[in-house]
């Protein structure tokens, strides 16, 4: 069991034994055993005992609070001042010009890639077995073609071009703004329903396909954040992503490759294969025109979101075979690395389809 959510409103979660307990009006609704335990994502309002708190930081379970619609909130974890070596290290890297503008590139260049091969396989799961997702950035053979098509992937790589020569962060971010241009409008070619997707919208999310991207992005925020605390970094501290005040620069670094395998990929499954309609969703009230998820189809996308992470494909730069999941760990280990100078360049994430 890597990951498990508690969503019923009211409950509260005990300790018996070795073991967590979910009850609501003397009703046992779960029995998690703790060492089975990756990760808790408590969403709502759900109660913790003491006792609980206290053997998930025994353990060093990583625990994330959330709102019903998916909004971080916090996180429940055990102390972690024993990385200063790598923060400090992590610190002299942004703080030196050159080291950070090479990283943040090839943070842009797997983002850019990653969205191509999205858009030329209609997601990795269509990838014959044996071909890499990425290859040196170069297009596959696409599924969804036509002019248009081919003119928003010719965009995509001459902007991801002008970013890899760019000589300053502002410039890397502006052609990785422009990327994105060119990337949604082909996103919505591979939608085969028509939710009133036209582009993307932050906040609040304008139509369902927003609201699925918005959602899946908030979850593996906190996938990508376990990884990065796990590792030991500072995850405000990033290279691609300002650093501000509140904004985890690192999480959001480490995430860009990953946002097209793992979450446009299960939206499009989830709405080209018929199992999201437009009846799974409601106005946000509290948001004026928000479209947020009914219960039902929040589950739905919290399940696909947790099989997409466990799948496994071979992880290029060693040769192992890995899941989604683990291979987030792996690209943030390597990225430890090479801010130690125990290796010479961060490598964007490469996978191949298992035979």
């Amino acid at each position: 069991m890597a990951s498990y959510y508690v969503r019923e409103q009211g409950a509260t979660i005990h300790k018996v034994d070795q073991r967590l307990v979910v009850l609501k009006d003397n009703k046992e609704f779960a029995r998690i055993p703790l060492h089975q335990l990756d990760q808790l994502i408590v969403m709502g309002n759900v109660q913790m005992t003491t006792q609980a708190m206290g053997a998930l930081l025994n353990v060093g379970t990583d625990v994330v609070f959330m709102s019903t619609t998916g909004k971080m909130r916090g996180r429940l974890t055990a102390d972690d001042s024993k990385y200063g070596e790598l923060r400090v290290k992590q610190l002299q890297a942004l703080t030196n010009v050159a080291t950070a503008l090479t990283l943040a590139k090839r943070i842009v260049s797997g983002k850019v890639a990653n969205q191509e091969a999205v858009l030329n396989t209609r997601g990795v799961s269509d990838a014959a077995p044996g071909r890499s997702l990425v290859v040196g950035g170069r297009a596959m053979t696409p599924q969804a073609s036509g002019p248009a098509m081919e003119q928003q992937l010719r965009g995509m790589r001459m902007m991801l071009a002008s970013g890899l020569a760019a000589t300053d962060a502002d410039a890397l971010r502006g052609f990785e703004g422009k990327a994105a241009t060119y990337y949604w409008p082909a996103f919505g070619q591979l939608l085969q329903r028509d939710l009133g997707f036209k582009g993307r919208v932050y906040h609040p999310p304008t139509d369902p396909v927003n609201a699925l991207l918005s959602f899946g992005y908030a979850l593996l925020q906190k996938d990508v954040t376990a990884a990065a605390k796990l590792v030991g970094f500072d995850v405000y501290i990033g290279f691609f992503h300002t650093v501000q005040y509140g904004r985890p620069s690192l999480v959001l670094d480490l995430m860009e490759e990953f946002r097209a395998v793992v979450v446009d990929v299960v939206v499009l499954d989830l709405i080209n294969g018929g199992r999201m309609t437009a009846n799974d969703f409601k106005r946000d009230e509290a948001d004026g025109p928000g479209v947020m998820m009914k219960p039902d189809a929040l589950k739905r996308v919290i399940e696909a979101h947790e099989q997409r992470l466990e799948q496994v494909f071979v992880y290029v730069m060693t040769g192992e075979q890995a899941s989604l999941r683990r291979c987030i760990e792996l690209q943030a280990r390597q990225l430890a690395r090479v801010i130690k100078g125990e290796a010479e360049q961060f490598m964007p994430l490469q996978l191949r389809k298992t035979t």
